[in-house]
């Protein structure tokens, strides 16, 4: 939204940003990362938006201040205007599509392959599956690997907790 209306200036990306994520703290050098602008272009103006109440500067971190009434107000603005383009689409969206009677329906789907087994693929799609991890994480998991690579180690307890998937394992001798 920042962008298109104010155009592709870096105050613009600074404030798209912050608003992906506004309860987060960041660094000077994460801002101008996450907002694709240069750390010596961020110098230029952040004084101006902790100025003008727009960040909130404090031990070396930089916040967005969700408290400032610009910054509500802008938020309010921003939500409209994702609803008036999620509208606008929807607009546009209005595809034509042949309907299908149960008998062509019946047809196409007795025409799946009997041997075709769904379980199996989706255990292969799993196994192909690329999972993407940060640096950090790889280092850690290749340590736990190293670890216990000269262990057997078996699967014993499964919960889930706040979302995340805890594993306890046994390691047998």
């Amino acid at each position: 939204m920042f962008e298109e209306l104010f155009g592709n200036c870096p105050q613009a990306k600074v404030l798209q940003f912050l608003f992906s994520a506004p309860v987060d703290e960041y660094t000077k050098q994460q801002i101008a990362i996450g907002s694709g602008i240069s750390r010596v272009t961020l110098d230029k103006f952040i004084n101006k938006f902790i100025e003008n109440e727009i960040i909130i500067h404090r031990n070396s971190r930089y916040i967005l201040n969700t408290s400032s009434e610009f910054i509500r107000k802008l938020d309010i603005a921003h939500e409209e205007f994702i609803k008036f383009h999620f509208n606008k689409q929807l607009e546009e969206l209005e595809e034509e599509y042949d309907e299908l009677s149960d008998e062509e329906l019946d047809e196409i789907f007795n025409n799946i392959p009997d041997e075709l087994d769904f379980d199996e693929l989706e255990n292969e799609i799993e196994i192909n599956e690329e999972i993407l991890v940060n640096k950090n994480v790889y280092e850690n998991l290749k340590d736990y690997y190293l670890t216990f690579s000269d262990k057997e180690i078996s699967l014993s307890d499964f919960s889930s907790i706040n979302d995340k998937k805890w594993y306890t394992m046994d390691v047998i001798e």
